[in-house]
């Protein structure tokens, strides 16, 4: 037996001795709610990190201001969501007979009515894939990032190179001028 089957199997007895109604579906339809609410929130996320690639290679740094303005909206709202749905999950634990920690979501699943678990299974496999697809677009843009303050960089050092060599900016030099600064970046 797998060990999520043993522990779903455990978790089932743990129930049977306990107060809560399967049946009652208040805090499962709270729970799904709240994931719900928070894969919203996460695919607005998925949409503004693919506005923020485009931002990025067009330089737009007005956009960039505006797209890191509501991905902070967001990620508020997100953390709002996790503390409440983590007192959810106490409060199944607790009319469960769970005193000692929270149960997870696959827990939840378990200890949840057909219709809310298989609800519940969907989001958090959902969430997952959601997840990993904002990390892949946040990484593309770290790295977007990083490659253009390299440029940024590696240009500024041949300005001042080139300013630093007095040669090079005195009137009757010999040296031209326009050889950095007419060149196209």
């Amino acid at each position: 037996m797998r060990n999520s089957a043993r522990i779903c199997k455990r978790l089932r007895g743990v129930q049977e001795g306990t107060n809560m109604n399967k049946q009652d579906n208040a805090l499962w339809r709270e729970l799904i709610s709240n994931l719900r609410e928070q894969r919203r929130h996460i695919r607005a996320l998925i949409g503004l990190a693919r506005e923020q690639t485009h931002a990025l290679a067009e330089a737009n740094v007005q956009r960039l201001a505006e797209i890191t303005q509501e991905q902070a909206l967001h990620l508020d709202e997100i953390d709002m969501l996790e503390h409440h749905r983590k007192d959810v999950a106490r409060r199944i634990g607790e009319a469960v007979g769970l005193h000692a920690q929270p149960p997870t979501l696959s827990d939840c699943a378990c200890l949840a009515p057909e219709n809310a678990a298989r609800a519940l299974k969907w989001l958090q496999r959902e969430l997952l894939q959601d997840i990993r697809q904002l990390q892949t677009l946040n990484e593309r843009n770290r790295t977007l990032v990083q490659h253009a303050a390299e440029t940024v960089n590696t240009w500024l050092a041949l300005v001042v190179n080139a300013a630093s060599n007095q040669a090079s900016y005195h009137p009757q030099s010999s040296t031209g001028v326009a050889v950095i600064l007419n060149t196209e970046v």
